[in-house]
């Protein structure tokens, strides 16, 4: 059961940060912004390293 969670969470990662990199190229700064702080949530919760840092610092980009 743990491991369909963390797939979960993985496939989600993977889907807010597309979804930021869309809107984000279309000029939805705010929401580029809101798909990347949802991404940094999860990657805090499955305790990625690597994704946190990743979400953090495209969140910093649009600071």
């Amino acid at each position: 059961m743990l491991v369909q969670t963390v797939s979960k969470s993985t496939a989600d990662l993977l889907f807010y940060l597309e979804m930021g990199n869309l809107v984000g190229s279309e000029g939805n700064d705010q929401e580029a912004i809101d798909y990347y702080i949802k991404g940094l949530q999860i990657a805090r919760e499955i305790e990625d390293k690597a994704r946190v840092q990743q979400f953090s610092n495209l969140i910093l980009t649009y600071l």
